[in-house]
């Protein structure tokens, strides 16, 4: 890609992500996209495939014709990646209150991944549960990764951390929390007829072990999601959403809400 060429789909770019970033409030998207429509013009001489993007860019556009027109900036640049959970991201519409927090905590024991660290604070604010607390060599919510998968969630969830899982299965139980170990392991109830008994803490595994015998004898009880495929286990990330949904659901069932 010539110099010229790649600094108009950078500056495009660069213009795109910060009208993603201030898209709820009016005044600032109204402004951006003159300026946008404006730039996006002047290069079509030089750059002829920003042309049929132009036409995207108006005053009624959608959040959804923003990230059409990211992606092609993206291809064009072929470093900056756009992920899947950025383009599926959406947050309340403005002054919209969240629902609140519900009194369940969630454990992550060692965990390898960042970006699943950074999705499962995403589950967290989604489903509204009240904290995290990580443990053993599990990232940070601040890694680099970790942030991209969690678009801002992160500062919403509040978390802290312990060296070992046993010291937290000890100290969340002194808070009054009941510890659910989420784990397939024989004798686990099945996660349908599990009554939640809040306030509580399920903690999970690392992906690769899952929770070790021990940890899961520590916790109170031990629950699993029925599976009937040829796999009999969940990404952690993915179960905890099973999870936390239907602690949610119990929850509003138990204020009178559902």
């Amino acid at each position: 890609m010539e110099a010229h060429t790649e600094k108009a789909w950078r500056d495009t770019y660069r213009r795109l992500t910060e009208l993603d970033r201030m898209w709820e409030k009016p005044r600032f998207r109204a402004a951006a996209l003159k300026d946008l429509h404006r730039f996006m013009t002047e290069r079509c001489a030089d750059v002829p495939h920003l042309g049929p993007l132009v036409r995207l860019v108006r005053p009624e556009m959608t959040r959804r014709d923003l990230f059409a027109l990211l992606v092609p900036c993206e291809r064009e640049l072929k470093r900056v990646k756009i992920t899947d959970t950025e383009i599926l991201s959406a947050d309340l519409p403005a002054g919209v209150t969240p629902a609140g927090k519900m009194p369940l905590t969630v454990v992550a024991d060692n965990f390898r991944s960042a970006v699943n660290v950074g999705t499962l604070f995403r589950v967290c604010d989604c489903f509204g549960v009240r904290d995290a607390v990580l443990c053993g060599y599990t990232p940070s919510p601040d890694d680099g990764r970790a942030k991209a998968s969690a678009l801002g969630s992160e500062n919403w969830v509040p978390w802290t951390r312990f060296d070992r899982t046993h010291s937290a299965v000890h100290a969340l139980r002194e808070k009054g929390l009941r510890t659910v170990a989420l784990e397939t392991v024989e004798g686990a109830s099945p996660l349908e007829d599990w009554e939640w008994p809040f306030p509580c803490a399920v903690f999970l595994g690392s992906e690769r072990f899952g929770l070790d015998a021990d940890v899961v004898e520590a916790c109170d009880a031990c629950v699993r999601i029925p599976v009937f495929g040829r796999k009999n286990s969940l990404n952690v990330v993915t179960a905890f959403s099973i999870v936390a949904y239907k602690a949610r659901m119990a929850f509003e069932r138990m204020k009178g809400t559902l």
